[in-house]
């Protein structure tokens, strides 16, 4: 095995819940790098690490059950295997449960490509009384099987030693041989007859590109020349008539069961070991009603520990970025420059890495407590308690999770979607969160209601406001279930209840350094380009006052005036709005500069009036969310056109709602 330009490449394949993120961080470490596959909007990953004298590229391919594709990421793994033939495979199983594997296991074995299986979670297998016969298993799929623990690091040594021997002594792999009917063993053997007439050289046994053809009726990857695509279509149509079958779901019932007879004869049953601290556990928290109460608490107090933590670790960078931007202002190098150069890079540019710097406490912290639920096994636990509620939206238990922390931080939130099950409940998560009533927004609201309604009634405007972001979070939710199109078809949810487990500090480290990572590289750029953006609006043309009525933002508050108009908004406050598309906080100070920062209070008070400063913090509520959120979608979700839909809802939807809100009070007589 010659290596290529970036060394051996090997494809780390599974299904999904096998532990094989886990077995790609403990071979890879921090030697990580992310992207997109062509053409889609699944996240590729591949690390690197070295194998005696072999530089090793290991890719780790989504979670799929099949090389048939159904899923997305299916079509991901299958394009990725037929098109570019990786050196070697490494497949994960889970040795609690080998038959759920096993049916994808059995495909790659088929294609003849050298290949190891590593048997994870043997440790916990050992617990449960079906530690497997790793001989069996290794002898009817014709390739080496280790037993391996991803999470404590057992059998990872003999699992580097047998991938080692492989690439130093490729052998053909023997294909397993799987029992199907007569007439489709016969279309599969005529079929590869023709294979390997006219492709001797490939890579792939001919009896799995026969299978392949026939699953697809021809249309396989790369296309097969037009008699052997005519030929698979008419022994497919045989077939089809013969067994009464399509020829997908009898394919994959050969393979099932095959898969179910090798479960049995390589798994070896022993009297499990009592784990009752597992029961006693789910006894308490999944009980039918107690276990929506403390997943709430423990919720409550995931979000108390993420921003109590966080928040004053964002308030020490935010000080610190004002002092040293205080500093850089008396620097003889910077007051040397003219003026507006001075601004661009103080209040542009330092501002700009202020704004994206004061995220990383909060995504930090997100990261490492989310990282603790879901390897410990809770996190299924607290999908299977919400998934009933959840599903009447079209989402999955999951989505709840990133739901709620939305009312701390929008950005990790969404940056959160990313452990949802399927592209669907990732896009339709991403589209509600900006409803929810952030932190940031909360400080407007605290501000507003104080000054416009006093200390008796602004604890029931806030109360009402909290209302109302879970109303628009429904309501948003039921509108959007028919836009399939848009956010692609919802895949079934299949609830899986994983044993609890120690959660490990290296895994917590490798994960939070990558999303940090990610946050850094994705949505830092546009946030740095939006502070920009507002800077120039605010400081042009030369020789006007920020944020007046003859710079370019009051102009264009001024131009937007009959816009807000009919909503009570006056275009001082639509100026403001423009700051909070940077982040929501920025309204406040948007208003100290618009009204002259002296008495703030008072002047706020006599120029908006209560049902004003209502209907501008139902704006304020629904309305766009900040810049970084808006990057943050666009990083998940890969698409400018989802992005642009989440912005496009948000201004449609808080323009009607004040609209309503404000002319009801004026019928009402409120003014």
């Amino acid at each position: 095995m010659t290596p290529g330009r970036d060394g051996i490449v090997i494809a780390l394949g599974a299904i999904p819940n096998t532990g094989k993120t886990t077995l790609f961080n403990r071979l890879t470490g921090s030697s990580q790098s992310t992207g997109n596959w062509p053409g889609v909007s699944i996240e590729r990953k591949s690390g690197h690490f070295t194998l005696g004298e072999y530089p090793i590229e290991l890719v780790d391919l989504p979670g799929a059950y099949s090389l048939s594709p159904v899923t997305e990421e299916e079509r991901v793994v299958r394009d990725f295997f037929l098109r570019t033939p990786p050196d070697l495979v490494l497949n994960v199983l889970d040795a609690r449960n080998l038959y759920r594997g096993l049916g994808l296991t059995l495909q790659l074995a088929m294609s003849g490509l050298p290949m190891v299986v590593a048997v994870n979670m043997i440790d916990e297998a050992r617990r449960q009384g079906a530690e497997p016969d790793l001989e069996i298993l290794s002898s009817h799929l014709g390739v080496p099987a280790v037993a391996v623990s991803a999470r404590t690091g057992e059998g990872i040594p003999e699992l580097k030693q047998a991938l080692y021997r492989l690439i130093r002594n490729p052998v053909q792999a023997r294909p397993p041989h799987i029992a199907c009917p007569a007439v489709l063993e016969e279309a599969v053997k005529a079929l590869s007859r023709e294979i390997e007439r006219t492709a001797p050289d490939s890579r792939f046994q001919p009896n799995f590109l026969a299978m392949r053809l026939l699953e697809e009726k021809g249309a396989s990857v790369p296309p097969p020349a037009p008699a052997l695509r005519q030929a698979a279509r008419s022994w497919g149509e045989r077939v089809e008539q013969a067994t009464g079958q399509p020829l997908p779901i009898l394919c994959a019932g050969c393979r099932f069961n095959a898969a179910r007879g090798l479960a049995l004869e390589a798994t070896r049953r022993s009297p499990p070991l009592p784990d009752r601290l597992s029961e006693r556990l789910d006894r308490i928290l999944l009980h039918r009603w107690l276990g929506l109460p403390l997943f709430l608490l423990v919720m409550l107090l995931l979000f108390q520990g993420i921003y109590g933590l966080g928040t004053p670790l964002q308030a020490w960078l935010g000080h610190w970025f004002d002092d040293g931007g205080a500093w850089l202002r008396l620097q003889p190098a910077l007051t040397a420059l003219p003026g507006w150069a001075r601004s661009f890079l103080l209040d542009g540019i330092w501002q700009g890495v202020g704004v994206v710097a004061s995220f990383f406490p909060v995504i930090a912290l997100f990261f490492v407590f989310m990282s603790l639920i879901e390897d410990s096994g809770y996190m299924a636990r607290a999908a299977f308690l919400m998934d009933r509620l959840m599903h009447r939206l079209g989402l999955d238990g999951k989505a709840f999770i990133s739901l709620l922390l939305g009312y701390g931080c929008n950005v990790p939130a969404v940056m959160g979607t990313r452990i949802l099950s399927s592209r669907h409940s990732r896009v339709l998560t991403m589209l509600l969160i900006p409803f929810s009533l952030c932190s940031a927004r909360l400080q407007v609201f605290v501000f507003l209601s104080g000054i416009l309604f006093g200390a008796a009634l602004a604890p029931w405007i806030l109360f009402g406001l909290y209302l109302g972001s879970f109303a628009a979070i429904l309501v948003m939710g039921l509108l959007l279930r028919p836009w399939q199109q848009v956010l692609g078809e919802p895949e079934p949810f299949i609830m899986e209840i994983p044993p609890y487990r120690l959660p490990t500090l290296r895994s917590i480290a490798l994960r939070t350094g990558q999303e940090l990572k990610d946050f850094l590289y994705r949505a830092a750029t546009l946030i740095v380009a939006g502070v920009i953006l507002v800077w120039i609006l605010t400081h042009f043309p030369t020789g006007v006052a920020p944020a007046s009525a003859e710079s370019w933002a009051g102009r264009l508050g001024q131009t937007l005036a009959p816009l807000f108009h009919p909503i009570g908004i006056q275009w001082q406050e639509t100026v403001a709005l423009l700051f909070g598309f940077i982040a929501k906080e920025i309204v406040i100070g948007a208003l100290a500069v618009i009204y002259g920062g002296a008495d703030l209070q008072r002047q706020i008070a006599t120029h908006i009036t209560p049902l004003q400063g209502l209907g501008f913090m139902v704006f304020t509520l629904l309305y766009t969310p900040c810049i970084a959120t808006l990057a943050a979608i666009r990083a998940e979700s890969r698409s400018w056109r989802i992005t642009g839909l989440g912005l496009l809802l948000g201004l449609v939807s808080a323009w009607l709602a004040s609209l309503l809100l404000y002319r009801a009070g004026l019928l009402l007589g409120f003014s």
